[in-house]
């Protein structure tokens, strides 16, 4: 416990240097300063052609004295034009629009219920039936989305210095194939700040196992004398004189040069050294301070003798590599080692090519004793013409010009052969530098030939990108550590806010950049092949359709784009006036129907009454009425039968759907009368109206 209050005193703790005694503090000093030196000296070959790398990638020349002096010294920009052409396209596929950095979501996001207190096991209802939900679906998407905008506003607007040290970063990658970002909350400007270093002044062992193992890693940092006083005075520093650079200018105001050396030492003297950051001055090797570069997250302890295992080291700077190098784990190439032998070359037969065509031009030769010109050599202007004391005969016999051939055709065949290989290495093609491929070329063709063209650059981006996320972490972090409860920031015309409540809740952020997708042409063909889907059930026509927005760089998708689709007050309107319609005429169509029954079963009954009438009337007659009427009655009775009486109405103990096939029974006259089936007498009445089977009464 007395070793963990110690190491949580020493990480609170501003200098740590002003707990230690003068000798301590100077035995610390040498080391950082013998050590760096070592670090130095290893990487001494490589910064011999780091600065030539630098100089031929922005055309520097030398004044050359072969074959003569002011001889041609032309630079063909074959490294210049790779490194331009890499910044060209990484640049936009990392700073796109104005999402810069998206949140990550891991596990479900599908909310948690509530549970009923009462029944133990069941989840909690709402009034309304819907179910009561402590952490609601999609919480955790609209947590990520809230730390994705505001860290995209942080780099892109708070942290100032970020986007334009991004677009140098880029550029100078390429050339010199390692750059390195330190990335650290500022307590001055109060905000984050992730800055570029250069890999010059980033000292780290040549022959280290690994960025993450290097046992030390030293960078090189100016102040000026006014800075160095107030990190006195604010109590950074040890209040001290730390001189001036030895090759400092007479200038009073000129920096000097510290060195802040992240390292392990053990300060406690339990055999296990901790991560601390060493800052001297270089040239005086005074020390000025000495921080914790580790928190109590990063330290372990064993479960068994409380003693400490492990301290993990605070990250603060992050590497962004080109290309591996084959004998470095730490600075890796760019096209500075792969063009600088051909660049070389290039310009060898570039200037060989010039000065045989200045000799050839030129021209020159020698004057024979027979003749005298007495004025030594002899120019001419252009339309001049010389007066000399000789014969014709005589000067062209004195006069032999030396043969100048001129520029060797084989020459100019082998600088086309190596700025070919160089654009090959650089993947510098003309069609990917925006030139119109053959006419018969086929779109499809052409694009698949750019996509095979920048394979290589992918490659590299995937890197970059590896490293982007990287940094953003480091940024999550010391905001999850350093962000206010709540902060609000401002995005074009909506005002947003986050809080550090969901940096520790938050799963984590990652680039919006997509290494497989580094042109606009390929974003749109993969758009467009989701909007085909986009109606499909199985997928979500809203994510594909902001999707398509963001692949054709339209801003502010959240303002074109809505949650959900805008009701067509036109359809709804036809869609309303079909439906009165559909209900007027459904009205009318049923009372017409309604009518046409009532008269059919007024019919009916007035063939069954006079029907009756004529069994009646036969009866009193003794049988003397008509059998024609009769029988033209029963026909029309019988074909109105047919047509109602089985039709599926209520049936009245008939024949239709249910019923009973008997004729009902009546009373006395219930016997069925002239052979007609289905009609009987009604109740208590022989010769009363008889009903067919099937209809109602």
């Amino acid at each position: 416990m007395e070793q963990a209050r110690r190491l949580r005193r020493w990480i609170e703790s501003p200098n740590i240097a002003g707990e230690l005694d003068e000798e301590t503090c100077a035995a610390i000093a040498q080391r950082v300063r013998r050590e760096y030196d070592m670090d130095d000296a290893s990487r001494g070959p490589w910064k011999e052609k780091y600065r030539r790398w630098l100089d031929l990638a922005q055309q520097v020349a030398e004044p050359k004295t072969y074959p003569w002096p002011g001889a041609s010294n032309v630079i063909f920009p074959l490294l210049t034009i790779a490194a331009v052409q890499f910044a060209a396209r990484a640049y936009p596929a990392i700073v796109r629009d104005r999402d810069v950095v998206r949140g990550t979501v891991l596990g479900r996001d599908d909310g948690v219920p509530a549970m009923d207190p009462l029944c133990p096991g069941r989840p909690l209802v709402g009034p309304d039936g819907a179910p009561v939900w402590l952490v609601p679906p999609g919480a955790r998407r609209t947590r990520a989305d809230a730390i994705g905008r505001h860290m995209s506003w942080q780099v892109l607007d708070e942290m100032e210095e970020w986007e334009e040290q991004t677009d140098k970063l880029l550029l100078k990658l390429s050339i010199v194939g390692v750059m390195f970002r330190k990335t650290y909350f500022d307590p001055a400007l109060q905000r984050n700040v992730s800055e570029t270093v250069d890999p010059l002044r980033l000292c780290i062992d040549y022959n280290a196992k690994s960025f993450a193992t290097a046992p030390r890693i030293t960078e090189e940092i100016d102040l000026y004398p006014w800075e160095v006083q107030e990190r006195i005075r604010a109590g950074l520093f040890l209040d001290d004189e730390y001189g001036c650079n030895h090759d400092a200018s007479p200038d009073d105001d000129a920096p000097v040069t510290f060195l802040e050396q992240h390292r392990r030492i053990d300060l406690d003297e339990d055999g296990y050294a901790e991560p601390y950051i060493v800052t001297i001055a270089r040239d005086s090797g005074r020390l000025a301070r000495i921080v914790a570069g580790y928190d109590m997250e990063g330290v372990m302890f064993g479960a068994a003798d409380h003693r400490i295992r492990r301290i993990d080291p605070v990250p603060y700077y992050t590497k962004f590599p080109f290309i591996p190098s084959p004998d470095s784990a730490i600075y890796d190439i760019g096209f500075g080692t792969l063009l600088h032998p051909l660049n070389e070359a290039v310009n060898t037969s570039l200037n060989q090519m010039f000065d045989a065509a200045h000799l050839a031009n030129a021209g020159g030769g020698f004057i024979g004793s027979g003749l005298s010109l007495n004025a030594g050599s002899v120019r001419f202007q252009v339309g001049e013409y010389k007066v000399v004391n000789a014969p014709g005969a005589a000067l062209r016999e004195n006069l032999v010009p030396l043969a100048f051939p001129g520029p060797n055709p084989v020459l100019f065949q082998l600088l086309t052969f190596l700025v070919d290989a160089g654009r090959e290495i650089a993947s510098v093609k003309d069609i990917l530098s925006g030139a119109m491929p053959g006419g018969n070329t086929p779109g499809v063709l052409g694009l698949a030939v750019i996509q095979q063209g920048l394979k290589v650059f992918s490659a590299i981006f995937k890197r970059v990108h590896r490293s982007l996320g990287a940094e953003f972490r480091k940024l999550y972090r010391l905001n999850r550590i350093y962000l206010p409860d709540e902060v609000g920031f401002r995005v074009g015309a909506g005002y947003f806010s986050v809080t550090r409540a969901d940096y520790e809740q938050g799963s984590g952020v990652e680039p919006v950049s997509d290494p497989e997708i580094v042109t606009d042409m390929q974003k749109l063909a993969r758009a467009n092949f989701l909007l085909a889907f986009k109606d499909d059930p199985w997928c979500d026509g809203h994510e594909i359709r902001r999707r398509a927005f963001d692949a054709a760089a339209i801003g502010e998708v959240g303002r074109v784009l809505r949650d959900r689709p805008a009701p067509n007050l036109d359809a709804v309107s036809r869609a309303q006036d079909l439906a009165l319609r559909a209900r007027r005429e459904a009205r009318e169509g049923a009372a017409s129907e309604g009518r046409q029954r009532v008269q059919e079963i007024e019919a009916l009954a007035g063939a069954i009454l006079r029907l009756a009438q004529a069994r009646k009337a036969e009866a009193d007659a003794g049988g003397g009425a008509d059998r024609g009427a009769m029988d033209r009655e029963l026909a029309d009775l019988e074909a109105w039968r047919e047509e109602f009486g089985n039709d599926g109405s209520a049936d009245v103990g008939g024949d239709g759907p249910g019923g009973d096939p008997r004729p009902p029974a009546g009373g006395a006259g219930g016997a069925d009368r002239g052979g007609f089936p289905g009609v009987a007498a009604s109740s208590g009445d022989a010769g009363g109206a008889a009903v067919p089977w099937g209809l109602p009464r």
